[in-house]
């Protein structure tokens, strides 16, 4: 099996995992995200607890600032002292970068770990009903936006964003944590900032990354 064709089974797999996984929630689309395939100690054995994490979010678009800030407040309400990426290293992208460069560059700003956030793919399905106008909006389109209506259907698009996750651990320059997020939300993952953000921190403190206990 190719490379290609191997990465598009294992994201299929992603996804139907997703459809299982998100069809029990509520009716709440920000707790659409799930975390799946979970690897401690990725390429490295993890050396906790870290203390100055950076985060960046590897996109070029709008919502890599947003979203940086999100998790770093998400980090700070628990007692980590993290940092957004972009206001540090700028809006240029780290392609090309040899990790020998990157490692460094943290190093220099007092960063021990970084947090990565990588889109790797998303999917976008058309939802529609044809029964009737006074037809209640499927499930889906109820989680966070009014149905738009074609003549008697309903249609709305739902959108599965799957990005890695990535824990680096500097003076190591290594993955010492990893997991791939799958995010359900039909108004985009920017909407989901703050409660996607909320469930990145409390995976990284529940893996025991940091030390979030208050000092006395």
């Amino acid at each position: 099996m190719t490379v290609i064709s191997m990465r598009s089974a294992v994201l299929g797999t992603l996804f139907l995992c997703a459809s299982t996984l998100l069809s029990g929630c509520s009716n709440t689309p920000y707790r659409y995200t799930k975390l799946v395939d979970v690897q401690p100690n990725a390429e490295a054995q993890a050396q906790p607890t870290y203390q100055r994490p950076v985060i960046g979010v590897l996109v070029d678009d709008p919502i890599r600032g947003p979203l940086e800030n999100d998790i770093v407040a998400a980090l700070r309400a628990q007692g980590v002292d993290a940092s957004a990426a972009l206001p540090v290293f700028g809006d240029k992208g780290i392609e090309g970068k040899s990790r020998d460069y990157l490692a460094q560059r943290m190093r220099d700003n007092n960063f021990d770990s970084a947090v990565s956030i990588e889109l790797v793919d998303k999917k976008i399905e058309n939802l529609r009903t044809a029964n009737g106008p006074s037809t209640s909006a499927p499930t889906p389109a109820a989680m966070s936006m009014r149905p738009a209506p074609l003549g008697p259907d309903f249609s709305i698009n739902e959108v599965t964003y799957v990005s890695h996750v990535r824990f680096w651990d500097v003076p190591q320059q290594k993955v010492v944590w990893a997991a791939m997020s799958v995010t359900h939300n039909p108004r985009g993952i920017a909407s989901a900032g703050p409660a996607y953000a909320k469930i990145i921190a409390n995976q990284l403190i529940q893996a025991g990354l940091f030390d979030t206990t208050p000092s006395s």
